[in-house]
């Protein structure tokens, strides 16, 4: 189902007066025999601290809730702390897959290159917008590593952070 579709369908389902309890839609009758109250949704602060540093709140909100075998690996292979999402400037809501901040480099995990059409990576708006972040992540000095899926777990990877992590301590 195509995810626009589905949002379509919970927001009518909604409308309807649906309960949605976890991931699960009840109907209005059904949700009242249950005791099942709509929970409010949660509000997101308009004054979120950012810096586009590991001080910046989506940050340190993404790291505790997000650890990933690539994390949990990198992190014992190269000693150095792993930041899943991370938001490397202020100017634009651009995040790196991964970074290690201490020494900004960022880990880009690049899925779906080999997908004819409207592709994230492979149409024209995507790679437009990969050179935009990539361009915007080097004016600031960070070094941008982009790996296929297949490639993250991959020993090559690991070496090509710590020779990014060895020049940047020159």
């Amino acid at each position: 189902m195509k995810p626009n579709l589905a949002k379509a369908i919970i927001a009518d389902c909604m409308s309807r007066g649906y309960v949605m309890h976890g991931d699960v839609l009840y109907p209005p009758a059904q949700a009242a025999a249950l005791n099942i109250i709509p929970s409010s949704k949660k509000k997101r602060s308009k004054n979120l601290v950012k810096t586009g540093d590991v001080n910046d709140e989506r940050n340190i909100r993404n790291k505790a809730i997000q650890r990933d075998m690539f994390i949990m690996l990198a992190e014992k292979e190269l000693g150095q702390e792993v930041w899943p999402e991370f938001f490397f400037s202020t100017d634009r809501n651009y995040r790196l897959d991964y970074a290690i901040p201490s020494f900004k480099i960022g880990i880009e995990q690049n899925g779906g290159i080999w997908s004819k059409g409207k592709s994230g990576h492979s149409s024209g708006t995507g790679i437009k917008r990969d050179m935009d972040k990539s361009a915007l992540a080097a004016s600031l000095g960070w070094t941008i590593i982009s790996r296929t899926p297949d490639q993250m777990m991959q020993l090559d990877t690991f070496n090509l952070i710590r020779s990014a992590i060895s020049n940047k301590k020159i």
